[in-house]
């Protein structure tokens, strides 16, 4: 074990070395695949991300998620095994994008809104790429695909509900776990709106410099990796940074179905960026990374076969 962590630190030392070296040798590229991060942080995930982030909280602490659910709380535990609090993390996981669906099934087993084993089932499936993500950079600004929006959309939330169904019976959500707390006493307004506001803005400024240090190690990649490797190099990027990843993959001499495939799975599978986000949001819940890998796993392998399913469909391939 000792030496597994000895190999991993040389290895990030490296890794750390070789980014410095990048730095000082290419300034010019270095600033610009930083202005890129900070781009996307701030004009992407701050204004989009930000807003849940803080009503969110607010919403757990209060329980409204699980009165406002109340309703269909049927249909979604016989669908999916969720409780009221889960489907709400579910849900919100869906229409937010990476890394919300993480952080709301953290937030909510730290809160015992759900149970441990609703929390790791959660982790296996909730955490996706965004619709606004989907439509807008994959489809129309990287791929120049709108005609594929609804197929796309059908592939990617097909591949989630086949996840879930894989790990259902593993987890039991539905099973027996620790009894949900009642709400409590509830703090003041003005101190609850504070405690909401400071813990978005802590997550959301670590996600920020996450995405501009991937940006940087993503243009090192693409500096240094031999040509020879040729339509390797985009598919490295995407397990890196997928937007990064999108892009190149997109500008690469790849046929369009090859191109349309790839950048769906990139985007099932999220990337190490998102897992290093992932890692982030779950820090202090006592929840393991391991069900996120798995399920991301499993859920690129469905979207890949689905993706193929649908494009012999049409005669693409």
């Amino acid at each position: 074990m000792l030496s597994k962590i000895c190999k991993t630190k040389n290895l990030l030392s490296v890794c750390i070395l070789l980014l410095l070296v990048y730095m000082f040798q290419e300034p010019q590229r270095s600033l610009e695949a930083s202005q890129r991060g900070l781009l996307l942080w701030a004009h992407t995930l701050l204004p989009t991300l930000l807003p849940f982030m803080i009503l969110s909280s607010l919403v757990i602490r209060i329980g409204t998620a699980e009165r406002l659910l109340a309703p269909f709380a049927p249909f979604f535990r016989l669908l999916l095994g969720l409780s009221p609090a889960g489907t709400y993390c579910y849900l919100m996981g869906l229409l937010c994008g990476y890394p919300m669906g993480a952080k709301l099934a953290a937030d909510l087993y730290r809160e015992e809104r759900i149970s441990q084993s609703e929390a790791r089932y959660l982790l296996t499936f909730c955490n996706n790429p965004s619709p606004v993500f989907v439509t807008t950079y994959l489809l129309l600004q990287c791929l120049h695909m709108p005609q594929y929006t609804l197929a796309t959309f059908a592939i990617l939330y097909s591949a989630d509900l086949a996840t879930s169904l894989v790990f259902r019976i593993r987890y039991c959500p539905g099973g027996s776990g620790r009894k949900r707390k009642e709400i409590p006493p509830l703090p003041s307004i003005g101190k609850l709106l504070d405690i909401s506001i400071m813990n978005a803005f802590g997550t959301i400024t670590r996600l920020g410099g996450f995405i501009i240090l991937f940006s940087v190690l993503s243009a090192a990649l693409g500096r240094y990796l031999p040509r020879t490797l040729g339509n390797a190099v985009p598919c490295l990027l995407g397990l890196l940074e997928i937007s990064t990843g999108l892009e190149a993959i997109a500008a690469s001499s790849m046929p369009a179905a090859v191109r349309y495939t790839l950048s769906i799975c990139a985007a099932s599978l999220g990337g190490l960026c998102i897992l290093a986000q992932t890692c982030t949001v779950l820090e202090g819940s006592r929840l393991p990374l391991r069900p996120y890998l798995e399920g991301k796993i499993v859920n690129a392998s469905f979207t890949l076969l689905f993706s193929l399913l649908f494009l012999k469909s049409i005669q693409v391939i």
